[in-house]
């Protein structure tokens, strides 16, 4: 590489327009565009953690739609 050269180019330069900080409202959104299209509710963790959700809503809902549970 000469000196005169400011930019270096590497295999990950065209990902260089990716870089970038985590937008935190995406997901919520994205979210909303699922149940929107296609009918599917995404619950995320945190909203069961932060009281949103009822952990115990989640498993009756489960349980009734799909059976007993396997997972532990």
């Amino acid at each position: 590489m000469s000196g005169s050269d400011p930019i270096t180019r590497t295999s990950l330069t065209r990902f260089a327009g990716l870089m970038r900080e985590p937008d935190p409202n995406r997901k919520r959104r994205l979210a909303k565009e699922i149940y929107d299209k296609h009918g599917i509710l995404i619950v995320f963790p945190e909203a069961v953690k932060i009281g949103l959700v009822d952990q115990w809503w989640i498993e009756s809902m489960v349980k009734r739609l799909f059976g007993a549970s396997e997972r532990k």
